[in-house]
């Protein structure tokens, strides 16, 4: 039991952002053969193809993470702009995936990973996306990221 404990310490030490960033990509590729992942310029990038249901459209997204911020998610093509309806940042068009006051989630590199929060999340992202096509609803909860004009 012992060596359980040392190790769950270990993954709260303060590591270098390469590190992270490198133990991410290893995580993410092990778990999702869809992704290719690369680290550029102190950034980890992966990219890849999805398709939520056999009768969806396929979707190229790209995952940014620089080991300090929040994971971004980003809609490479077909290209989905941002609309009050649908649940996007209008800043820089990422999804929104969760709303951290409500949701009483904050991005902690030394104990959240990007596997199996930010893809799974993403991937649900999608579904209501294209449910939203459908209906002309966003159907999962959401906090408003409307435009003031």
């Amino acid at each position: 039991m012992k060596f359980h404990k040392n190790r769950a310490k270990s993954q709260n030490q303060n590591l270098p952002l390469r590190v992270i960033l490198i133990r991410e990509k290893k995580i993410i590729e092990a778990a999702y053969s869809f992704l290719s992942c690369s680290i550029k310029q102190g950034k980890l990038v992966c990219i890849g193809k999805i398709k939520p249901t056999e009768y969806s459209t396929e979707y190229t997204v790209k995952i940014v993470y620089d080991a300090i911020s929040s994971p971004k998610v980003f809609v490479v093509d077909p290209l989905i702009e941002y609309h009050d309806d649908i649940h996007m940042y209008p800043k820089d068009n990422c999804l929104c995936l969760y709303h951290p006051k409500t949701d009483n989630f904050y991005w902690n590199s030394k104990k959240d990973s990007i596997h199996d929060t930010i893809i799974p999340w993403a991937l649900e992202w999608f579904v209501y996306y294209e449910l939203y096509l459908i209906s002309g609803k966003w159907e999962h909860p959401f906090k408003p990221h409307k435009i003031s004009k």
